[in-house]
């Protein structure tokens, strides 16, 4: 089940003083639901998790995001959720036209200010939960009918939570040349034997830091926590193994670590919104 609102200027109306404004929306998921692969040509898309944890897709790499966290996406780039699902979380998202002259009706530096910010965005920041509340003040001012200040209201949103992402500054940690190749033996290696199950403890040792800095470090070089990434190399592996071949389930599930069929079953289906058995099914389809 979905609780969806949104304001798509293709369908309810372009707002003809805010040429900026494409698309806006508010989503809260209570089951994994599908999202593939897709694009917005010349616009930014912004995605603020309030509450849960969505995992997305962008050029070979992994980004999760939980609550407080913002997910962006540059003009142009093809972009899906992971294993082409959103997970339950509760989500508001905006999309706008990449700046240009008279953008937002803004003078020509700051619009050049802005354009420079966002293109040094990181993928992923924390901005916590304050942004929610200019959120819902756009979808008010977008849901009121026609008004003499409504576009007003809707320019100066944009620019509110624009402004709150372009201060973000990324806190991640730089990682020394050699350590990142370790963390890349590291990954191919969980790639190459997805039953492999270290503790986070026997990982950072094999990587040689601290456990506190191999979980910062590898979290910011992957997009995941290094149980998520092995858990979600798992499930990449057997879903692979489901389309491919006729072994049980359950012998896939045993053979992979999982204690039972079951819990297996919940781990897939949290991942990918389909059961390993739909699962199967729908690729054998396709």
């Amino acid at each position: 089940m979905t609780m969806r609102w949104t304001y798509d200027t293709n369908y309810d109306g372009v707002l003809e003083r805010v040429p900026e404004f494409v698309m806006f929306g508010s989503d809260e998921i209570r089951q994994a639901i599908p999202l593939a692969e897709h694009a917005h040509p010349g616009c930014y898309e912004f995605v603020l998790v309030e509450r849960g944890k969505a995992d997305w897709e962008l050029g070979g790499a992994v980004y999760e995001t939980r609550g407080g966290d913002v997910f962006h996406t540059r003009p142009g780039e093809r972009h899906r959720g992971g294993f082409d699902v959103i997970e339950p979380s509760k989500f508001w998202w905006l999309i706008v036209r990449a700046p240009e002259a008279g953008w937002l009706r803004l003078p020509p530096e700051e619009t050049a200010a802005f354009e420079q910010a966002l293109q040094a965005l990181p993928r992923v920041m924390h901005t916590g939960i304050a942004p929610v509340k200019t959120f819902a003040q756009l979808r008010q001012s977008l849901q009121r009918e026609d008004g003499p200040f409504r576009d007003t209201e809707v320019r100066q949103a944009i620019v509110e939570l624009l402004l709150h992402f372009a201060r973000q500054e990324t806190s991640a940690p730089a990682i020394a040349d050699d350590l990142l190749q370790r963390y890349d033996r590291l990954t191919e290696r969980m790639q190459r034997e997805p039953d492999w199950r270290p503790t986070a403890a026997e990982l950072a040792k094999e990587a040689g830091v601290s456990e506190s800095y191999f979980y910062r470090t590898f979290q910011s070089h992957t997009g995941l926590s290094p149980m998520s990434y092995m858990e979600r190399v798992r499930v990449k592996e057997i879903g692979r193994l489901l389309a491919e071949t006729d072994e049980p389930i359950i012998e896939l599930a045993f053979r992979l670590g999982y204690p039972s069929s079951q819990h297996f079953a919940t781990v897939f289906k949290r991942h990918t919104g389909m059961t390993p058995s739909r699962w199967r099914l729908s690729r054998r389809r396709g």
